[in-house]
């Protein structure tokens, strides 16, 4: 009876971390994910690009801001080296693009553009 308990219960765990990790483009929108620190200069010129994108485009975009020192497990499985790492998700899901550094607004929605993501 234990071993079935824990076996529910680990799969409850792995389902609803699935739903609670799942990047913001799994809403069907094309996705910003921001990887950053919180001692990082050009993060912290990011967050307003971030913010405009989501209030410009809400209901098109998607933005996720990922601290890495909350979440190191993210570094690695974007192989990140410096930050800001933007990873450009489309409306499937898919990665499209990965960019290092600040990114004015007009930049990130170029980026999208040049990866087939059409922001309507």
């Amino acid at each position: 009876m234990k071993v079935t308990k824990f076996a529910l219960l680990a799969l409850m765990v792995t389902l609803l971390g699935g739903v609670l990790s799942s990047p913001a483009g799994a809403a069907n929108l094309p996705t910003l994910k921001m990887l950053s620190t919180t001692t990082c200069p050009a993060c912290a010129m990011m967050e307003p690009v971030l913010k405009d994108l989501a209030d410009k485009y809400k209901g098109k975009v998607a933005t996720e801001h990922v601290y890495l020192e909350d979440h190191p497990d993210v570094a690695k499985q974007y192989n990140v080296r410096y930050v800001p790492t933007l990873i450009f998700i489309d409306e499937k899901g898919n990665e499209v693009a990965q960019e290092v550094g600040y990114r004015s607004l007009d930049e990130v929605l170029a980026v999208f553009a040049q990866s087939g993501v059409k922001i309507k």
